[in-house]
Parts: C-alpha cells; sequence; structure tokens
C-alpha cells in the first residue's frame, strides 16, 4: 500500500473523488449483471413461484446498494443504473404476485404488436395474459367458443418468438384427433400471418397417441386390442366373464343378486307420497316374477327362491281356526305347506318407523299380528328394518327359519343358482348387468382407480354393500387386465396408464 502525506484539503477531495469512481467503475459491471440476471428471470422468463427465492436473492443484494446514502451513484458512468436498481427496490416484498404483475405489465406493450396480429382479430386482454402467464401450473377456464385454442396456439408461437423454447421443446395435447389437426393447422397459418420461420413444428398429438408413441419407443408392443375397435366383442367377453364367475360359487350369486336395484332406505323419506313415488318409479320384481313393495322385501324373496323354499307372496292368512279377526290380514310371506309365516316389520331397534308412519299405531300392529299367531297357533318368524340397516338380513332370516324347523339345504344352492342363471339369461337380465359393468371397468380404467380406491369412492358416495360392489369390480378388472396382457395387446386406457409407469420408472428415454 502506497502512503500519500501532506496532500492539500483540494487535493484530498480529488483524490477520495477518484478512488470513488474507480470503486464504483469496479462494482458497475457487477451491478449490471445483477440487474441483468434478475430482468432475464422476472420479465423475459415469467417469475414463477418455484423461481421465486434465487430472484430475491438478486434482488436483496441490490437493495442493500440502493438503501446505503453513502453510495455515490453519481459516480457511475451509466446513468440509469440507479433508476433500475430503483425499480427493482419498489417491487418489495418480493412475492410471486407482484413480480407477475410486473411481468404481464410490462410485456403487454412489449408484445403488443404480435398480440394483435397473431390471430384474425387481436386477442382480448384475458386471452393474452393467457398467453403471457407461465406459472408451474396453469389452467385456462373458459366457455366454448371463446378461445381457449387461440391462446394455446398464440401461447407456443410467443414462446418460440421470444426464443423462449425451441419447437421441439413444445408439446401441445388434444382430447381427440380431430382437434389435434385444427392444432396443427392453425398454429401453421398463424405463424406464416405474424412472420414467425417454424424449423419445425411443436409436437401435436392426442393424450394417446402420445402414451402410444412412449411406449413404443419404449420397445413395449402396441397391438391394439380387439376390444378397442368392436364394442360387441367387449360386451361379450364381459358377459362371458360374469357367467363363469357366477357359476364358479354359488355364493356369488346370492351376493351379485343382492347388489339390485341400488337400494334407498326408507327412513329418508319425509313424506308418504315421496316413498310412492319411489315405489312407483322403481319396479321391484322377485326372481319368482311377484311385484314386492319394496327393496327389503325384494331381498328376503330371493332369498328363499335361491335357496328353493316355496312360498306365497301376501297370501291370505288362513288358520285351522276360523275365526273373525277383524282385519284384511295379509304376511308378507307364507311358507309352503307349512304354518309359518314371515313378516318385515319396518322399524329400527328403538322402534321407531318412517316419518309419515304413525309410529304408535305401527308398533301396536306389531303386537296384534303376534298374538294373533300365538292364539291360532301359527309360527310368525320376523325380520326388522335394523337387520337391514346392519346389513345383516339375510343372516338373521337364515337363523329364524332354522330355530322354526325350515332349513335351506346348502346342496340346492349350486343347482338353483344354474337354474336362476339360465331364467337370468333368458329374460336378459346378464346382458343388461353387463352393460353396467362396462361402464363400471372403463372408469375403472380411465381414473386409474385399485381396490382401496374403488372402496374409498363408492363409501364416499353412500353406495350401499360398497365391500361386495368392491369385490366384483376388482375381479373383473384384475381379469381384463389378464386377458390384455394373455393376448399381448393394448386398449386405449393402456394408453395412458402404461405410459405413465414407463415414465415414472425410467424405462422411457426421451
Amino acid at each position: 500500500m502506497q502512503e500519500h502525506k501532506f496532500l492539500s484539503k483540494t487535493d484530498s477531495t480529488a483524490f477520495l473523488k477518484s478512488i470513488n469512481k474507480k470503486i464504483a467503475q469496479s462494482l458497475q459491471p457487477h451491478l449490471l449483471n445483477l440487474i441483468e440476471d434478475f430482468n432475464l428471470r422476472v420479465l423475459s422468463n415469467y417469475p414463477r413461484d418455484s423461481k421465486i427465492e434465487p430472484i430475491k436473492s438478486l434482488a436483496d443484494e441490490l437493495s442493500i446498494f440502493y438503501k446505503d446514502a453513502k453510495v455515490p451513484w453519481d459516480y457511475f458512468s451509466n446513468p440509469k443504473l440507479f433508476s433500475e436498481v430503483e425499480k427493482i427496490h419498489n417491487l418489495y416484498p418480493i412475492k410471486q404476485e407482484t413480480l407477475g404483475a410486473y411481468h404481464e405489465k410490462i410485456n403487454l406493450e412489449r408484445r403488443k404488436s404480435f398480440f394483435d396480429s397473431v390471430e384474425s382479430n387481436p386477442l382480448t386482454d384475458e386471452q393474452r395474459l393467457g398467453v403471457l402467464r407461465s406459472n408451474d401450473k396453469n389452467m385456462v377456464l373458459a366457455a366454448a367458443g371463446t378461445g381457449k385454442t387461440s391462446v394455446m396456439v398464440a401461447k407456443a408461437l410467443d414462446l418460440i418468438d421470444r426464443g423462449l423454447a425451441v419447437p421441439q421443446e413444445i408439446l401441445v395435447l388434444a382430447y381427440n384427433k380431430s382437434a389435434a389437426e385444427e392444432l396443427k393447422k392453425r398454429l401453421a397459418d398463424k405463424a406464416e400471418n405474424s412472420g414467425i420461420v417454424l424449423t419445425e413444428s411443436p409436437q401435436i398429438s392426442t393424450f394417446h397417441a402420445l402414451g402410444r408413441k412412449i411406449l413404443g419407443d419404449s420397445g413395449i408392443s402396441t397391438y391394439m386390442s380387439v376390444f378397442t375397435e368392436d364394442s360387441l366383442k367387449l360386451g361379450a367377453w364381459v358377459t362371458e366373464w360374469l357367467i363363469e364367475y357366477l357359476t364358479q360359487d354359488p355364493k356369488r350369486m346370492v351376493d351379485f343378486i343382492s347388489l339390485f336395484p341400488e337400494p334407498v332406505n326408507p327412513f329418508d323419506f319425509k313424506t308418504q307420497e315421496e316413498y310412492e313415488r319411489h315405489i312407483r318409479d322403481n319396479e321391484f320384481r322377485t326372481l319368482q316374477g311377484e311385484l314386492v313393495k319394496g327393496y327389503q322385501e325384494l331381498r328376503i324373496a330371493n332369498w328363499l327362491a335361491i335357496h328353493k323354499i316355496a312360498y306365497e307372496y301376501e297370501a291370505r292368512y288362513i288358520s285351522k281356526r276360523r275365526i273373525d279377526i277383524g282385519f284384511d290380514y295379509q304376511p308378507d310371506f307364507h311358507i309352503s305347506d307349512s304354518n309359518i309365516y314371515i313378516e318385515h316389520f319396518g322399524i329400527d331397534r328403538q322402534g321407531n318407523t318412517r316419518p309419515d308412519i304413525d309410529k304408535q299405531a305401527y308398533n301396536e300392529s306389531i303386537d296384534s299380528k303376534r298374538k294373533l299367531h300365538k292364539e291360532l297357533e301359527t309360527v310368525l318368524v320376523e325380520t326388522f328394518h335394523y337387520d337391514w340397516t346392519e346389513d345383516a338380513l339375510e343372516a338373521r332370516l337364515e337363523e329364524r327359519l332354522a330355530a322354526v324347523g325350515v332349513i335351506p339345504d346348502k346342496n340346492s344352492v349350486e343347482e338353483a343358482s344354474k337354474e336362476l342363471l339360465s331364467k337370468l339369461k333368458e329374460g336378459n337380465q346378464i346382458a343388461t348387468w353387463s352393460k353396467m359393468l362396462i361402464k363400471a371397468l372403463q372408469a375403472t380404467r380411465f381414473e386409474r382407480l385399485n381396490e382401496n380406491s374403488i372402496l374409498d369412492r363408492l363409501e364416499k358416495a353412500g353406495i350401499s354393500q360398497a365391500k361386495k360392489k368392491t369385490r366384483i369390480l376388482t375381479d373383473l378388472h384384475n381379469a381384463y387386465v389378464e386377458e390384455l396382457v394373455a393376448t399381448d395387446s393394448i386398449d386405449f386406457d393402456d394408453m395412458i396408464i402404461r405410459a405413465i409407469a414407463v415414465v415414472d420408472n425410467g424405462q422411457y428415454k426421451p
């Protein structure tokens, strides 16, 4: 270090000024680099959420100089340096919303000519913002015909025109082939209108075409299953699967039949009119063809039929003793050639009834029926609404019938199931169930649901017997996947499902 002595005041001032200018000149490139880096991140590129921290670090370093009153800004050779630092300081507090608005304000003016000419008509303010906003994830919500496609085309061309991306770095996806073709044509036309030279076009395709390309590039067969081209063959396969599935285990037939129609809790109805409308709109037809009064009676009738327990529905009550009982009594079910009757009572464990039914009168009628059977020496087997709500209707019915000597022949269930299956096929019921299962299978595939997510979906929707339905849908899906593997083929959903898998596990190399 060189020592200077005996400088005059004037010389000292001049010397200090000279030193400060040299310091300023040495600092200027660093400050300019900071400003350039900040503007590159905030003005040239969109300030994304994931990029805020490094932007904030740049702003903090510049702000230190701005706040230091001793910095001689007039010593810098660049006269705009202070105003540039001041602009950045005025953006505090540094957050995405503030920087995003700053980016939009500057670029709406800078890109005005592009926005005015890229489409046949100048883009609207909202469309321009849709093009400029490029956060980590973005969504444009608009009604049909309001210009979402225009935003997609303009956004791709804007990225290319500003040098933020080259065409091969841009992927545009559409839901169907016609939309993808329209995007290709419009992008080429609008590029020409805007004077943008495309050395090549961005990749534009459907989601499924992209998935199939990824699979092909990963060495996976992309042979399309016959099910994708022929819905009748898919229907035939599901029907065949269902028949085989039901015949493999007689209990499956019992469980499957119990799933339809979708039950509604009678206690949920507030008025008699509502309940009667529900009964009118939903036909509860048993396997033996009777029209019963509700879903729970339907379950009882079908259980009796499957177990080959002969019965009559709402047959007139007949006793060995002829007496006037004071009312026209028709018990719900009569076990044929016996003195055993079944009554299904619509009460919960506290004796409550549907809101439109007089609770006291209904419970009194139950007592009257019990006394009548006792007096006339007939057997009354009782089931209740709460048996159904506790998912134990059939199990308790079997237990209570066994207590009075009516024991179903378990071996007859298999034979009965075969007979019922034949009747169901003749009555087109199997075909109806198959159509319903196809829709469920397609939803399971499309949404990539597994057993747990199917159960969760059904339970959240309040669907009855969710576990039984989940088991059937899972078994169907597993069998369908095995069929695709056996034929070394894929379906449309595989184009997405398996493509995601090979990307996630690193098998696909772009």
